[in-house]
């Protein structure tokens, strides 16, 4: 409803009130005059009184209706002007010109409302643009540091070995690497604790360090000493790695493996039966300086594969909020052929994943290796 019939139903409602008590007083000046003229029937001044009387009224009520129209007017005229600002405002122009009001009353209350709404819209739109601006730069940059940190990642896999590896967030913490030297073929799997950008770094420091220890052919659990040391040296966060690292002689078949941690991969040996790897308790990489990690080896049989993963897939959950778990990825690694390769276990694994959690966000980084002997 406009201000305008907002005004004339004032000035209506002000005129029926008045009208009211007019009628009131006609109707007893008319009975009045009517009681005079019947017992003093030769006297006509009591009823041209009354007449006089009524015309009298109904040219005040005429003088009261445009007088109090044009007074209620001005008077809400301040409202009709913001009215008119409000609707600018809805349409986005936050500087519409508002009324001066030169009264202390409530219409000076209202429109210094408007001021205060006007300049509280413009400095929010103001600091939205700000963030809008700042998040645009800051995706820009996380989606520059992801092209990078998966550049890192080496994909020049050997016939024996293929992995994936999926962040949940623009970057992550989980890692994979390799490295074959002859016939020794070093391999890992670990995963930082958090997400996003501190978690990248502290891969980043990692993955750097398992080249180092491959370079000098240390016992496994020496190099994941001088991991764990070199992290927790720097670790201001209270961070940490979960890790996995072992080394096949590819000639012998023999595996030496050190797990700091993490889920222990699982053997799926020449009948097709998976099993866990035995791995002992070992601290996460980070946590304590200088922690007597303990190395393990297994002689493993001619056409073994090993398929080392991170929490991501057996904690990934699904709409309902249950986890993938173990048995599932049991049960999905037995129905592999014997002589698919390895790059269609990995892709296997991961659809079967996927395929669970259907439409729920990945909540954590997924990464799969498998390594057939």
């Amino acid at each position: 409803m406009s201000n305008r019939s907002f005004t004339n139903r004032l000035i209506w409602r002000i005129l029926g009130i008045v009208s009211v008590i007019f009628l009131a007083s006609f109707i007893v000046i008319g009975i009045v005059s009517h009681y005079v003229i019947i017992n003093e029937s030769k006297n006509a001044a009591p009823l041209m009184l009354a007449l006089s009387l009524l015309l009298v009224g109904i040219v005040g009520l005429f003088v009261l209706y445009f007088a109090s129209r044009r007074a209620i007017r001005r008077m809400t005229r301040p409202i009709t002007e913001l009215s008119v600002s409000a609707l600018n405002m809805a349409k986005g122009n936050f500087k519409a010109n508002l009324p001066e009001i030169t009264s202390k009353d409530e219409m000076l209350r209202l429109r210094d409302s408007f001021v205060y709404l006007q300049n509280s819209i413009s400095d929010y739109i103001g600091q939205l643009k700000t963030t809008r601006s700042d998040n645009e730069r800051m995706e820009s940059e996380l989606n520059v540091a992801r092209t990078i940190q998966m550049g890192m990642l080496n994909t020049n896999f050997p016939p024996q070995l293929h992995a994936l590896l999926t962040p949940a967030k623009e970057v992550g913490g989980d890692l994979y690497d390799f490295i074959l030297k002859g016939d020794m073929l070093h391999f890992a799997v670990g995963d930082v604790s958090g997400k996003g950008v501190p978690a990248s770094l502290v891969m980043s420091i990692t993955r750097a360090m398992l080249h180092f220890v491959a370079t000098l052919d240390l016992p496994l659990n020496e190099s994941v000493s001088r991991i764990n040391n070199s992290i927790a040296d720097t670790n201001s966060n209270d961070m940490f790695v979960t890790l996995f690292i072992g080394r096949v002689n590819l000639k012998t078949l023999k595996m030496d493996y050190c797990n700091a941690g993490h889920n222990p991969p699982i053997l799926i040996g020449p009948d097709g039966k998976p099993r866990f790897l035995p791995v002992k308790s070992n601290l996460a990489a980070g946590l304590l300086e200088q922690f007597p990690y303990e190395a393990e080896s297994i002689d493993l049989e001619p056409g073994t594969r090993i398929v080392a993963y991170t929490d991501g897939v057996t904690e990934a959950e699904n709409d309902k909020l249950k986890l993938y778990g173990e048995d599932r990825l049991m049960a999905d690694i037995e129905k592999l052929e014997a002589d698919i390769d390895e790059k269609t276990v990995v892709e296997h694994i991961y659809r079967s994943v996927k395929s669970f959690t259907g439409g729920h966000p990945q909540s954590d980084d997924i990464t799969i290796m498998s390594l057939k002997v």
